[in-house]
């Protein structure tokens, strides 16, 4: 992960990392024309990853008071969807055919980070055991 994505609290960074291996797996096996039953499985663990990374969030923003917090779950809900989209997707055997649209939905995912900078800039002013 680019240092620039980076939002200086580990666990979330840790959990983006993870995100990110795992969108990239998902674009490798669409590149190697994976059978789609094997992007299937790659996208379902993407999707699980996003909804427990957003869960961890979600409670760290309704703890803290975070003033974005109905934006960020509105983030949340959307981003998801998407990946539900391409979870469906994935279960069309013909999915080879289609893999450029599946991947121009990976573009959310630059969105996470910049919401996340934002709530991660917001911790560590609020929050003091997050101060250096």
């Amino acid at each position: 992960m680019d240092t620039e994505y980076l939002t200086g609290i580990e666990e979330i960074d840790n959990q983006h990392r993870e995100i990110e291996e795992v969108a990239r797996a998902v674009m490798e096996a669409v590149d190697a024309k994976d059978k789609w039953h094997i992007v299937h499985y790659i996208v379902v663990r993407l999707y699980e990853l996003l909804r427990f990374h957003f869960t961890v969030e979600e409670a760290m923003m309704r703890i803290t008071g975070f003033p974005e917090i109905d934006e960020h779950k509105r983030v949340h809900r959307d981003m998801l969807a998407t990946v539900e989209r391409m979870k469906s997707a994935t279960l069309d055997p013909n999915l080879g055919e289609d893999s450029d649209i599946l991947k121009k939905q990976f573009s959310f995912l630059s969105h996470i980070v910049d919401h996340d900078k934002r709530l991660a800039e917001f911790l560590v002013d609020n929050v003091s055991h997050l101060k250096k």
